[in-house]
């Protein structure tokens, strides 16, 4: 089922997604082994960890530990004390792992990293989300290379809704597309002929092009960088003569500048801050 317009959230992520990455990961944190913990410990010594929450926000992406169980430590085992989705804060204990401690200490900075980082995308989106509910927060493809899917992830988390995972999903039509299609109506409808069953988004950048915009019958129409008086109006224009064409609004959006587009009740905002502007959350492993 979409979301008003949208693409098929990514509602759920398992070790497997993780497993790419997790390879990559450990191959540049491990190429020949820790030197530190080899030094020190003996394979055959165990401890008990906790996985700490020292910070406030939305916990995402604890399915990357059982897959450097799977890598590192088979003499591991994992307790999860709270799911993906659960709010942190400080001093909320995530769950336990029991086991070897050089298998422990050895995962214990890649797991950090993919569970801080997703946790900051949940978080990030779930600010904006409860403080503007009657909008419709969506991620964009501004994500860091081979990590979409778990930031998409992240985001439908944290509350948000996902616009198109990849270019194979649903057309976006912008500038350059409709230039060199010769119009926004000949741009609209070779796709359409193209791809009947997928839908079709068109970014406009000024008034002057909503006219034609309306006719060619996109699913979705981009508003990019309007002012708030051009946001006003075109929004204003699509409601009174295309109630079935969804709005989209996008642009270098922060936060801040959320109250004013709240107005407009149900619209997309397409927010790039979502996964790109991220502060890990603050969440350790401490050895018992």
């Amino acid at each position: 089922m979409t979301h008003r317009g949208y693409t098929l959230p990514i509602s759920k992520i398992t070790k497997e997604d993780f497993n790419p990455l997790v390879a990559l990961a450990l191959q540049e944190d491990l190429p020949e082994g820790d030197i530190t913990t080899d030094s020190l410990f003996s394979d055959n010594e165990s401890t008990t960890a906790i996985l700490l929450s020292k910070d406030t926000g939305v916990l995402c992406g604890t399915d990357v530990i059982p897959c450097l169980i799977d890598r590192l430590g088979q003499n591991v085992t994992y307790s999860p004390f709270l799911q993906d989705g659960a709010e942190l804060s400080q001093g909320l204990k995530i769950g336990e792992l029991k086991g070897s401690l050089s298998s422990i200490l050895k995962m214990e900075r890649t797991m950090l990293n993919f569970i801080q980082y997703l946790s900051g995308i949940a978080t990030n989106t779930a600010q904006v989300t409860k403080q503007y509910p009657n909008l419709v927060i969506l991620d964009t493809r501004k994500t860091l290379p081979g990590y979409r899917k778990l930031a998409k992830y992240a985001v439908h988390t944290g509350g948000g809704w996902n616009h198109r995972i990849h270019l194979s999903d649903m057309a976006m039509l912008k500038d350059n597309h409709v230039a060199k299609a010769g119009s926004i109506k000949s741009a609209v409808a070779a796709v359409k002929e193209r791809h009947p069953t997928k839908k079709v988004e068109l970014e406009i950048d000024s008034l002057s092009q909503l006219d034609e915009a309306i006719s060619s019958s996109p699913d979705i129409i981009l508003l990019d960088n309007f002012s708030e008086v051009d946001t006003r109006t075109a929004i204003s224009i699509l409601k009174g003569k295309a109630p079935g064409i969804r709005i989209e609004c996008s642009g270098g959006i922060t936060p801040e500048k959320l109250s004013f587009l709240s107005q407009f009740e149900g619209i997309g905002v397409s927010m790039g801050y979502l996964t790109h502007t991220v502060r890990f959350l603050d969440i350790s492993l401490d050895i018992q």
